[in-house]
């Protein structure tokens, strides 16, 4: 008779977890919303269109000037770079950012997110904006390991590389495995993923170094449908923890490459400049002491200091 009793309490519990993952997993889908032409309109900018789908981008500073292109990393969009670009166009150049699809306000592709798509956002930006090349890629965190793997295949469309807390060498992906199985990946991304992408801005906020608008404006993006599915794709699909092999060929050119690395990242460790160093003999590191892996927005005028530093060396002024 216990054992009876025991064995339908069990069905039923098991029951009552699989309704509430499914439950918790339809409330987080319906509380999203689907990022239409009617959406982009509606909040405004300029949008780029392209094979893989429309690009959110902004363009600032003189037209005819040096170009500039900003790539953000994993699960920031283009706003990361808002204390980075006016002092970017107050020094002469043009200036471009834009969301990566999934992100931001581009378009959510099903994808894969791997390499070839990231490979064409930076080509798309390039020929539909008809920008004469070389030019200036700066990549942050993911952002970083995009512009490497783009100068890899496209060496003579780059002037100079500047990364900052760049990944592609982060190692064992650890907790991640979790995300990358089939269903349970699917189930933690749609019921946490916004949560746990937005907790580090929040947490700066708090901590009163970060724009207070930050938060806003990464939920504002989030709300579609399709961020945290583009997040997951890319975990399963772009080598992000180990890019040597396209490190190595950008090595082998004479592109000028500089890393701006917090001494306190936490994320891509400083420690991963020695084994780029090896890689990349060109590499000039500038450390920024104290530095985090949010440092683009929590130390932005550091950053900005050591990118232009970079710019002006690479252009023979330094």
């Amino acid at each position: 008779m216990v054992k009876k009793q025991l064995k339908s309490f069990t069905v039923w519990l098991v029951i009552l977890i699989l309704s509430v993952i499914l439950i918790s997993y339809a409330v987080a889908i319906a509380e999203h919303e689907d990022l239409d032409r009617k959406a982009q309109k509606d909040i405004g900018g300029l949008y780029l269109p392209t094979k893989q789908g429309t690009l959110s981008y902004t363009r600032n500073g003189p037209i005819n000037a040096p170009v500039v292109i900003l790539v953000h990393g994993f699960s920031i969009p283009k706003f990361v770079w808002e204390q980075i670009t006016p002092a970017l166009v107050k020094e002469g150049y043009q200036v471009i950012t834009f969301d990566h699809l999934g992100r931001g306000f581009s378009d959510r592709p099903v994808g894969p997110y791997d390499a070839e798509l990231y490979r064409h956002e930076i080509s798309d930006v390039i020929t539909s904006l008809t920008l004469k090349t070389p030019i200036t890629l700066v990549g942050y965190s993911m952002g970083g390991a995009n512009v490497i793997d783009y100068a890899a295949s496209y060496p003579e469309q780059v002037n100079r590389l500047i990364l900052v807390a760049p990944a592609g060498y982060i190692g064992d992906p650890g907790s991640v495995k979790w995300l990358v199985k089939p269903v349970i990946g699917e189930w933690l991304a749609t019921v946490f993923g916004t949560y746990y992408a937005g907790t580090t801005i929040k947490n700066e906020i708090q901590n009163g170094v970060a724009p207070k608008t930050m938060y806003e404006q990464f939920q504002k993006q989030a709300m579609f449908r399709g961020y945290t599915n583009s997040l997951l794709s890319t975990l399963r699909h772009y080598p992000i923890h180990d890019m040597s092999h396209r490190y190595k060929i950008v090595g082998k050119t004479n592109i000028p490459v500089f890393a701006l690395w917090g001494t306190a990242d936490k994320v891509t460790p400083y420690l991963g400049a020695m084994t780029m160093a090896i890689d990349v003999p060109q590499l000039r590191v500038y450390p920024i002491e104290g530095g985090s892996h949010n440092m683009v927005y929590t130390k932005a005028q550091l950053v900005v200091n050591n990118i232009l530093v970079a710019l002006k060396y690479s252009e023979g002024e330094l």
